[in-house]
């Protein structure tokens, strides 16, 4: 296992427990359509876009602390093909949002969280 500083193991502890209640939140999401509860829908999506917002914040934080390792630093520019495929969410009509979130923004998201967890696996308790 890969030795941290406390301040390094609190960060990617957060940082995973983010990428966990973001995967929940896209969960509720899906049931918030299915039951035609589109303010509900908007507003756990104006959520996980405030959660994307404090990844790519973080991710710039966190290459400084693993500068050496390129597969995390990657994974911290994949991220930017997530936040593209969000931009079409923008004046979208909630009928198109099953489609544009289950298609496209969640099984981004999906994978890059699985390869990003992966790398750092080394370094946090699940």
């Amino acid at each position: 296992m890969n030795a941290l500083s406390e301040e390094k193991f609190l960060l990617v502890n957060q940082y995973i427990g983010l990428l966990e209640t973001i995967e929940e939140a896209f969960g509720h999401i899906f049931l918030c359509l299915e039951d035609l509860m589109f303010e509900d829908a908007e507003n756990l999506w104006d959520d996980i876009l405030a959660a994307f917002w404090q990844i790519y914040q973080s991710n710039q934080v966190l290459a400084e602390h693993f500068f050496d390792r390129p597969g995390i630093l990657s994974q911290f520019e994949n991220f930017e093909s997530v936040l593209e495929k969000a931009q079409p969410m923008q004046n979208t009509d909630y009928i198109l949002w099953e489609g544009i979130i289950g298609e496209g923004i969640y099984p981004a998201f999906s994978e890059w969280s699985r390869e990003i967890t992966k790398q750092f696996r080394p370094y946090y308790i699940n």
